[in-house]
């Protein structure tokens, strides 16, 4: 009767931590913020200086550009992989006019993203970031440079 009883309370415990990591987990820790390192990065950068981000996230092989108001981002990248729930952050975020959102991704897997402020650059000097544009999507290593307006350009 013990056994069973012990047994019950064992596959309880593991249904209740199965509920409780699907639907309170800290998305955060899911998936990799790099902000702090990427704001780091782009403030430091001088005007015309060179830059890309292979150093930044290295374990991804493209960036993909959330400009403001892309509500419709992830219809036109719908072959991009992440978790609702984050995918639901972002879209938020995305309805803000002051942030742009960088989503590092490899293979079609996002594997970590930044939040940056249109105060330390805007990406709408991309020709892909052009709002009409559905591939705001860059390689790592794509050669970019800032204007004396901190907007950034492809080299």
């Amino acid at each position: 009767m013990k056994k069973a009883l012990f047994i019950s309370v064992i596959i309880l415990l593991c249904v209740a931590g199965g509920i409780y990591y699907h639907f309170f987990f800290d998305t955060r820790i899911l998936l990799k913020s790099d902000t702090e390192s990427i704001v780091n990065h782009l403030s430091h950068i001088g005007v015309g200086e060179e830059f890309d981000f292979s150093e930044d996230c290295t374990p991804s092989d493209s960036v993909y550009v959330v400009a403001p108001y892309s509500c419709d981002f992830f219809e036109k990248n719908s072959h991009l992989e992440l978790m609702s729930c984050i995918k639901r952050d972002i879209e938020r975020a995305a309805e803000f006019d002051c942030y742009f959102q960088l989503l590092f991704v490899k293979g079609n897997k996002v594997v970590s993203r930044a939040t940056i402020n249109r105060d330390i650059v805007s990406y709408f000097g991309l020709d892909s970031c052009n709002i009409y544009n559905s591939n705001q999507k860059f390689h790592i290593k794509t050669k970019l440079y800032l204007d004396e307006h901190r907007i950034v350009h492809q080299k």
